[in-house]
């Protein structure tokens, strides 16, 4: 009888929840239009990495078949797209006049490199590079990969080590996108759930609506209860809408399993809790954006979300280690992609540790009697 009562309360409340979300266009915002925009803002960005093409300009002082026969090889390595530069033309004058990134020259006598010996004679590729520009590297490293089998060919060497390039996985090729996704998942279940919950609260407690719920049948545990409900509904929302976008769009390749959904699920919890605590110093509803913000926008960028841990200095990978939301994103991503179910098992038990703190902690700190 008790449960049956509570499960009513429970529901009631759900139910209010579920009109006032629909009412907030903000809530809507967060829950289904902002990770929809990071998906395709990232992915039109990343998903075409691997065809990526970099243009280099190449001015041909030799003008000989064999200098020839070299660009076509640059060129025939789908990676560069090769402009050529009259060898009348000043060179320092063309690069200022057109802002050019990367210039090679070949020069007069590149030929006489392909001679037997004793004719034979070094030659010397000039390589202009801005190093301020991203491709730079890219290109480099193609122009002297193409120069360092020349000269293999030359010495009369053979290949005896060769390297094959593969994605991560065997069972499948992952890109960017597939990497991102699972930390907008994280990160969309913890900007929805916070920012709602110290939204909610500091409205109850600014409009005396806490000092009304403390004289109703219902406790704080069964609002706690249902608030989480409805934060665990939504969190679901976004994730099918993220998974749907991401396969329509970009056809990503991500694997929703027990250990996966049970994160999702806990870190709708923990963050619906942390927002209980926050909220909890909050004095007014124009300031809890605010006080939201100053918690979530730090995790936003330094849980790996975005960018992967081993990239940040050991400072900011020392802080990202202590922060919930780095531990959700390695869960899902240790689960949706690498298949790797001990790691996914481990973040799955530090997230629910870390949910069960913030519960208990929030509850202590939270009596409608002092609102």
């Amino acid at each position: 009888m008790t449960g049956r009562l509570m499960s009513s309360k429970v529901m009631i409340n759900l139910i209010a929840q579920i009109k006032m979300f629909f009412r907030s266009p903000g809530s809507v915002f967060w829950t289904v239009a902002f990770p929809v925009l990071l998906i395709l803002l990232f992915g039109a960005i990343f998903s075409g990495t691997g065809s990526t093409k970099y243009s280099l300009y190449v001015q041909d002082l030799d003008g000989s078949p064999i200098s020839e026969e070299f660009v076509d090889a640059l060129n025939s390595t789908g990676v560069l797209i090769i402009n050529k530069v009259d060898p009348g033309i000043d060179s320092d004058q063309y690069i200022k006049d057109n802002s050019i990134a990367s210039f090679l020259t070949i020069p007069q006598g590149f030929s006489s490199s392909f001679l037997p010996e004793p004719e034979r004679q070094n030659s010397t590729l000039l390589l202009r590079i801005d190093n301020s520009s991203s491709s730079s590297g890219t290109v480099a490293t193609i122009v002297n990969a193409a120069s360092q089998s020349i000269n293999l060919e030359l010495a009369g060497g053979s290949i005896v080590v060769s390297t094959a390039i593969l994605g991560i996985s065997n069972t499948a090729q992952y890109n960017f996108i597939d990497f991102f996704l699972p930390g907008v998942i994280g990160l969309t279940a913890m900007t929805s759930t916070v920012n709602w919950m110290v939204g909610l609260q500091t409205r109850y407690r600014q409009n005396g609506i806490f000092k009304k719920l403390a004289t109703t049948p219902i406790t704080q545990m069964d609002w706690l209860v249902s608030l989480i409900l409805w934060q665990i509904a939504t969190v679901f929302m976004s994730v099918v809408i993220i998974l749907a976008v991401g396969i329509l769009a970009f056809d990503v390749h991500l694997t929703l399993d027990p250990i996966s959904i049970g994160i999702i699920v806990l870190s709708s919890a923990l963050f619906s809790a942390m927002g209980l605590i926050i909220a909890r110093f909050v004095k007014d509803e124009e300031t809890a954006g605010a006080a939201a913000g100053a918690i979530t926008f730090p995790m936003m960028f330094l849980a790996g979300s975005f960018f992967p841990l081993e990239s940040m200095p050991p400072y900011l990978a020392a802080i990202a280690k202590a922060m919930p939301l780095t531990y959700v994103n390695n869960g899902l991503r240790d689960s949706m992609i690498y298949a790797n179910t001990a790691g996914a098992i481990n973040n799955l038990l530090i997230v629910a540790m870390l949910t069960v703190v913030f519960m208990v902690v929030g509850a202590a700190i939270s009596t409608w009697k002092q609102e």
